[in-house]
């Protein structure tokens, strides 16, 4: 990898951290925001279902971040507690390029149209930056 390469990385993980702990965040307020509405109307089967589902992440679906980001703004959370600057297309980009796979072409692809010296070239250039690292 080359500098700008781990430069991208590192900023790219750093990003993926910080929309973490947002998520967090905003997870913890949504909650307790269940648990006031909870004890208000001392009826307690709808937040357990809801955290539950939506939260653990168990019930065999992925947690959905774009459902969580929603959640918590159509309940005002982002006024009346904190507004927690989420761009929800941004997270799933980062996730897309943390997620993708790695674009490292077969070896047969490389040689497969190779006649057989061109191959046996390609074998002792490869053997030798092998060699060289």
């Amino acid at each position: 990898m080359n500098t700008d390469e781990v430069k991208k990385n590192l900023e790219l993980n750093r990003k993926f951290k910080e929309y973490e702990m947002k998520i967090i965040k905003m997870a913890g307020y949504l909650t307790d925001h269940y648990i006031d509405r909870a004890l208000e109307s001392d009826d307690f089967s709808q937040i357990s279902s809801f955290l539950i589902d939506y939260f653990s992440g168990s019930v065999g679906k992925p947690f959905d971040v774009g459902y969580l980001v929603s959640k918590y703004r159509e309940y005002g959370l982002n006024e009346k507690v904190e507004d927690i600057d989420f761009n929800v297309d941004d997270w799933y980009k980062i996730m897309y390029e943390i997620n993708k796979p790695t674009e490292i072409p077969d070896e047969w692809d490389i040689t497969k149209d190779m006649s057989e010296e061109e191959y046996i070239q390609y074998m002792i250039e490869k053997r030798k930056i092998e060699n060289d690292q």
